[in-house]
């Protein structure tokens, strides 16, 4: 974010700059606000995802037309995945616009903390101040989050086409990554321009962008091609290794759930089918089931 977000010719910031040990503090600036507000983000965000899947794939079934295009067409399985993780980040904006616009203001310094970037954003504009950056944010999220998500699916599939079994953990992890690693290079031109866009309050002397295109069109001209990859590496080692632990911890969290449902759904069956035994054993002279009575005679015979 420092990178992308900096517009100071005189002054530039650098990844080797960044790592030196006097600018610890400015690395970890907006990591607290992050934490705090990354968990209802990610809870509703996966959430959301499953229940739209769900329902789509529900409706792809009962559709004659849709259930051919998936036996035929290779491609209509990752188009609805594409659709469900768009529909699923549209819902959860309401919550990761707020969080953007605050992680990357502190972030870029323009604010110090959390309580002071929630006053400033909320001053001028109130509650509308936390979704200034929402249609940029969108812009580049929708893709982004949508095809990392395809993607993983995808070498998911390929992984089972291959090993003919369901993946590791760890196999979950390595896709996540992967995936994450083709998204995060593809994306961070868009990336860099919603940084622009959400973090110009931090440069109030020079001209703002009017939008999307405005200044994508600007960064080119005035500091080159080049700078909307500025942040790339950074942004490779911080989002690669936690969409891969993400989406490892909940490939194994489905599984966990889906193994205790099936457990208690077993555990169910077996209980009605003693109820159902025990009804057969009953009759009009026996109204109550037959007692199962063990001969222990013959055990202790067999043991002599």
């Amino acid at each position: 974010t420092l990178l992308q977000s900096n517009r100071n010719k005189g002054s530039k910031i650098t990844i080797k700059t960044l790592a030196r040990p006097s600018n610890a503090k400015m690395l970890t600036r907006g990591a607290g606000a992050q934490f705090l507000l990354s968990i209802p983000h990610g809870a509703v965000n996966f959430a959301v995802l499953e229940y739209v899947r769900k329902q789509m794939n529900n409706v792809a079934m009962k559709s004659a037309w849709a259930s051919e295009k998936l036996e035929d067409s290779p491609a209509f399985k990752p188009l609805l995945d594409f659709c469900s993780s768009a529909i699923a980040t549209v819902c959860c904006s309401a919550i990761s616009t707020p969080q953007m616009m605050i992680v990357d203001n502190i972030m870029a310094g323009t604010y110090e903390n959390l309580p002071k970037a929630i006053v400033g954003l909320s001053r001028d504009k109130g509650i509308m101040g936390f979704y200034g950056g929402w249609w940029p944010g969108l812009v580049g999220k929708i893709p982004s989050y949508a095809l990392t998500w395809t993607l993983f699916q995808q070498l998911k599939q390929a992984q089972l086409n291959i090993y003919q079994r369901p993946p590791k953990d760890i196999e979950n992890s390595i896709m996540g990554c992967m995936a994450s690693a083709i998204t995060v290079t593809i994306m961070i031109p868009m990336d860099t321009i919603k940084t622009r866009l959400v973090t110009q309050l931090n440069y109030p002397d020079l001209k703002p962008y009017k939008g999307i295109i405005d200044a994508a069109n600007r960064i080119a001209k005035e500091e080159g091609v080049k700078t909307f990859y500025r942040g790339l590496p950074p942004r490779l080692v911080s989002v690669v290794p936690m969409i891969g632990i993400q989406f490892g911890v909940y490939e194994f969290m489905k599984k966990v759930m889906v193994s205790k449902r099936s457990g208690m759904i077993q555990m169910e069956e077996s209980h009605k089918m003693e109820e159902v035994m025990m009804e057969v054993a009953a009759d009009d002279d026996q109204p109550f089931p037959v007692p199962h009575i063990v001969d222990d005679s013959s055990k202790l015979n067999n043991k002599k």
